[in-house]
This record gives C-alpha cells, sequence and structure tokens, in this order.
C-alpha cells in the first residue's frame, strides 16, 4: 500500500532489467482481480497485523489457481512468552501500536487448513521472535 515501496521496486526491477513483473498500489480485496488469476501470492510479515487474517486467506485462495503457491512468513508472538512478545501484545492492546495477532504455530497451519491449502514446506525463520515461514498449494 505504500507509494514509496512501489517506486523503489519499480526501480530495483529496472535497474535488473527485470520486465515479466508487474507492480501496483492496491489490496487483495481490488475488485479488478479475477478468481484463480495468479501462480502464487507472497504474504510477508502481514497476518499477524489482520484483524481478519481468515478473510485474507480465504480471498488468497479464491485468487491462485490450481496448485498456486501460497508463501508466507508470520512473526508467531503466541509461541514463546518473551519480553518482546509481552510487550507488543500489551501495546496493542491499549492501541499504542496496531492491532497485533499473537499467533501460535498451530494457529498458523489451521488457518492454511482452513483455507483450503495443504502445507508443503514450513520452517522456523527466527527465534526471537518465532517466525514461520510456510508454503502451502492450492487444494
Amino acid at each position: 500500500i505504500s507509494a514509496g515501496m512501489i517506486d523503489a521496486a519499480k526501480k530495483k526491477a529496472e535497474e535488473c532489467k527485470i520486465e515479466n513483473v508487474r507492480f501496483a498500489q492496491t489490496t487483495i480485496y481490488d475488485e479488478g482481480y479475477k478468481k484463480e488469476s495468479f501462480d502464487a501470492i507472497l504474504a510477508f510479515n502481514i497476518l499477524h497485523l489482520l484483524e481478519d487474517a481468515q478473510k485474507a486467506v480465504q480471498r488468497i485462495c479464491a485468487l491462485l489457481k490450481p496448485n498456486g503457491l501460497f508463501i508466507s512468513e508470520t512473526p508467531c508472538l503466541g509461541e514463546k512468552k518473551a519480553f518482546l512478545s509481552i510487550l507488543l501484545t500489551f501495546l496493542s492492546t491499549i492501541g499504542i501500536v496496531p492491532y497485533l495477532k499473537a499467533f501460535k504455530v498451530s494457529e498458523l497451519e489451521s488457518l492454511m487448513a482452513d483455507g483450503s491449502f495443504r502445507i508443503v514446506e514450513s520452517a522456523n525463520m527466527n527465534d526471537t521472535p518465532l517466525s514461520y515461514y510456510i508454503v502451502a498449494r492450492k487444494i
């Protein structure tokens, strides 16, 4: 949603002579996106910030072609009770930082299953806070 990040991505693609990518400032709920029109959708460090992650995952599923890939990395602040996790959850609760879901790994995996995905690969990417990487294929 950041115009500045879109400009930076366009510049980088141009510098690297990459021509088979398109950048847009939009949301996944844009009606211009047709059902089953994407081969892959990436969502890095975003699911924990959504008040309705299930709705977003369902929309991602609808946008993916059959056998399409959904690749995500999500901080799992609910997995370990580290100081940072506790502080961020508290600050979110009192409104100092935006909404923040303290996911556990099992909740993320259930979210994928509920969204008609099969996890094909997963891994912990960071321990403090735990950041969970998932590659899921649309069923």
